[in-house]
C-alpha cells in the first residue's frame, strides 16, 4: 500500500476495491437488517419520519401524532420509512507518536490506510460520511455528509496531514492537540446513532477522554483501532538498544531479564488499554502495523 513513510493520493484512490472485502464493518446495517433478516445494532428505532394521514381503525395507536390530534380535533397517525443508512465518522491520529515503526509502514501510514478503507466502505455502502483528522496542533473538521459530496474531502484531509509528517519529524515538539481536545471537539459534530472509529495509538488517553467516549457511546457505536508496532514480541535478548523521544535520548544494552521485563511491561500496557476501551463499551481491534491491514480488519468486522 505504497511507502511505508507517507502514502500518497493514487494508494488512497486505489483502495476503493481493497474496500469491499470489508463486507459489514462493525457497526454499520447489513443489508436487510431492517427487513428482518437479523437482528438490527441500530440504535434508536431506524425509521425516519415520513408524514401523517388520518387514524384508520387497526393503525398501531402507539403511532397516533398527540401534537396534530389536539390541533385537528381528529386522530392523526405518523408514517416513518426505514432508515438504511448510518453515518460514519472517522477520528484519524496524524501526530507525531504515529510516526514510528521499526519495519514495514509507520502507524500514521496504517491509519491513512484503515480510514481510506473505511471511507471507500462508506462509499459502497451509501452511508453520510465525517471525519476530524489531527496533528500535534491542528485539526481539520469534515460534517457527516453524502459520500458523493464528501468522501474526497476526507481523503485530502488524510492525505494531507499524512504527508507533512515526515517534514514535521525533525523538530520532535510535543503535542498540543491531545485526544481529550479532539474528542470534545468530534462530540459536537456526530449525529446520533453514527458509527464512530477511532485510529489512534491511545497514548494520552486520560480519564476526561475516557468520560468524553463513554457519553459519546450512550448514542453512538464507537470502534477503536488502537495501531502498535510489535517490537516488544520481537527484541532479542541481547544487544544495545538506543531510543529518543521528545528530545531526550536513552541507549542501554539488553539481558534476557530486561526483554521480558519490557514485554510484559508493553503487553500489560495494551491489556490495560483495550481493557479500559472495553469497558466503556466501545469495540477494540488492535493493529499491528507490519501486518496485513485487510486481514486484520476482517478478522474485527
Amino acid at each position: 500500500m505504497g511507502s511505508p513513510l507517507q502514502v500518497d493520493r493514487e494508494t488512497l484512490m486505489a483502495l476503493a476495491g481493497a474496500a469491499r472485502l470489508l463486507s459489514n464493518p462493525p457497526g454499520q446495517i447489513p443489508p436487510g437488517a431492517l427487513a428482518g433478516e437479523r437482528v438490527s445494532r441500530q440504535q434508536g428505532r431506524g425509521l425516519n419520519f415520513d408524514s401523517l394521514r388520518r387514524y384508520q381503525p387497526g393503525d398501531d395507536v402507539r403511532l397516533i401524532d398527540w401534537q396534530a390530534t389536539a390541533r385537528l380535533r381528529t386522530p392523526w397517525i405518523r408514517l416513518y420509512n426505514e432508515e438504511r443508512e448510518r453515518p460514519v465518522f472517522l477520528i484519524v491520529d496524524q501526530r507525531l507518536d504515529m510516526y514510528f515503526s521499526t519495519r514495514g509502514q509507520t502507524k500514521s501510514v496504517a491509519a491513512a490506510n484503515i480510514a481510506g478503507l473505511l471511507a471507500w466502505r462508506s462509499w459502497h455502502d451509501g452511508d453520510r460520511i465525517g471525519s476530524l483528522v489531527f496533528s500535534d496542533d491542528d485539526l481539520s473538521l469534515q460534517k457527516c455528509r453524502s459520500p458523493a459530496s464528501n468522501l474526497h474531502a476526507v481523503l485530502d484531509d488524510v492525505l494531507r496531514y499524512n504527508q507533512a509528517l515526515p517534514g514535521r519529524y525533525p523538530e520532535d515538539v510535543p503535542a498540543s492537540v491531545t485526544l481529550t481536545h479532539v474528542l470534545q471537539r468530534a462530540s459536537q459534530l456526530i449525529p446520533s446513532g453514527a458509527w464512530v472509529a477511532v485510529v489512534s495509538d491511545f497514548h494520552d488517553l486520560d480519564p476526561a477522554g475516557e468520560a468524553l467516549l463513554a457519553a459519546l457511546r450512550r448514542r453512538c457505536e464507537i470502534s477503536a483501532f488502537v495501531t502498535l508496532d510489535d517490537l516488544h514480541l520481537r527484541l532479542p535478548s541481547h544487544g544495545d538498544l538506543a531510543a529518543r523521544y521528545q528530545g531526550h535520548d536513552a541507549a542501554f544494552s539488553l539481558s534476557p531479564h530486561l526483554q521480558e521485563a519490557i514485554q510484559q511491561s508493553i503487553t500489560a500496557r495494551l491489556a490495560r488499554l483495550e481493557n479500559r476501551l472495553t469497558r466503556l463499551g466501545v469495540r477494540v481491534n488492535q493493529i499491528v502495523v507490519a501486518q496485513d491491514l485487510i486481514k486484520q480488519l476482517q478478522k474485527g468486522v
